[in-house]
C-alpha cells in the first residue's frame, strides 16, 4: 500500500514515514503565500469528512525536482496514513508531460472528463490499492489531485476536493496600536475564506477585588467562509488555550489591511475578566 500511495504522481512522499509534528493551516498556508508563487496558488478550502478536521489534515507536501508547490491531506490512523489526498500544482510544466510520468507509473489510459468546469483527464492504477488522479490545466498551470486511499476517499469525494480548491490571497499579521498591550493576530486569506488566529490582553481581577492582573486569551478560526470582505466568529465557539472566554470578532479586510475589532470577557482561575474594545490592524507580510 505504501509503495503505491508514494508513486501517485500528485505529491505523495514521505507517507512511508513516522507521522510528523503537524503544522497547522496557518503556517502551511502562510508559508506558500510567503513563496510569490505566480500565478496564486490553488489551495483546498474543504475536506472531506474522513479527513476532517482540516486544521489537523492538511499540510505541505513535496514535489519532485523541487517545481511547483504541493499540498497533502492525510489522517493518520493508529498504524499510519489511512486517508490521503494530495495535490500539486506546476510539478509539470506542460499537461502532456504530466500524462506521461503518469502513464510511466502504470496509470491506465486518461480518460477525458471536466474538472473545476475545465477539460482534464481521470486517470486510475489498479496495481494494489486504487489509485485515482486527476489532472487538468487552469491558468496555465498543470494541476493533479489524487489519493490511493478508495475506502476512505470516493472519487465523488476527491472531485469536490477539486471543486472546493481556492486562490490563495495573503498572510497578514498586526498588534494592537498600544506598545504596552500584547494583543495581536495573524491571518491567511483566500478568495473566499479567512484563516485567522488571534491573542488578546484582559484585565482580571478577583471578584470585588480592586487588585488586577494580566492575562491572555486565544482564539482561532480556520477556512471559515468570508461574506464579501467582511467575517466575525464569536469567541466561546472558536476559543483556544485556557480560560471561559466569550465575545465577538469582527473583520474587514481591505486591499492593504485587514482591521480586527474584538470585546473578550472571561473567567480565569476564578478571576473576572475583560479586555475592554480592541482594535488590531493586520498589515500585508512584506515577502
Amino acid at each position: 500500500m505504501r509503495r503505491t500511495l508514494i508513486a501517485v504522481s500528485v505529491a505523495l512522499a514521505g507517507l512511508s514515514l513516522p507521522a510528523p509534528a503537524r503544522a497547522s493551516v496557518l503556517d502551511t498556508y502562510q508559508r506558500l503565500a510567503a513563496r510569490g508563487v505566480s500565478p496564486a496558488p490553488l489551495v483546498p478550502t474543504t475536506v472531506p469528512s474522513t479527513l476532517a478536521p482540516a486544521d489537523r489534515t492538511i499540510d505541505a507536501g513535496t514535489t519532485r525536482g523541487g517545481r511547483g508547490y504541493a499540498i497533502r491531506i492525510v489522517h493518520y490512523g493508529p498504524d499510519g496514513p489511512d486517508a490521503v489526498i494530495a495535490l500539486a500544482g506546476g510539478e509539470f510544466r506542460t499537461l502532456r508531460a504530466s500524462l506521461r510520468d503518469h502513464r510511466r507509473l502504470g496509470f491506465r489510459a486518461p480518460r477525458r472528463t471536466r474538472i473545476r468546469g475545465r477539460r482534464g483527464y481521470l486517470l486510475t492504477r489498479r496495481l494494489g490499492p486504487l489509485v485515482r488522479s486527476l489532472v487538468w490545466v487552469e491558468g496555465g498551470v498543470v494541476y493533479s489531485i489524487g489519493s490511493g486511499t478508495p475506502k476512505k476517499v470516493s472519487l465523488a469525494q476527491l472531485r469536490a476536493t477539486a471543486r472546493g480548491l481556492d486562490r490563495l490571497e495573503r498572510d497578514w499579521f498586526g498588534s494592537s496600536s498600544d506598545p504596552d498591550s500584547s494583543s495581536g493576530a495573524s491571518a491567511v486569506t483566500t478568495r473566499r475564506t479567512v484563516t485567522v488566529h488571534v491573542d488578546f490582553e484582559a484585565s482580571c481581577a478577583p471578584p470585588g477585588s480592586s487588585a488586577t492582573t494580566v492575562r491572555v486569551g486565544q482564539a482561532e478560526v480556520t477556512l471559515m467562509r468570508r461574506q464579501g470582505n467582511s467575517f466575525s466568529f464569536e469567541i466561546a465557539e472558536h476559543r483556544r488555550g485556557t480560560g471561559e472566554w466569550s465575545g465577538t470578532v469582527t473583520g474587514t479586510i481591505a486591499p492593504s489591511a485587514i482591521t480586527l475589532n474584538l470585546r473578550a470577557t472571561g473567567t480565569v482561575d476564578g478571576d473576572v475578566c475583560d479586555s475592554g474594545p480592541v482594535t488590531l490592524t493586520l498589515d500585508q507580510r512584506l515577502r
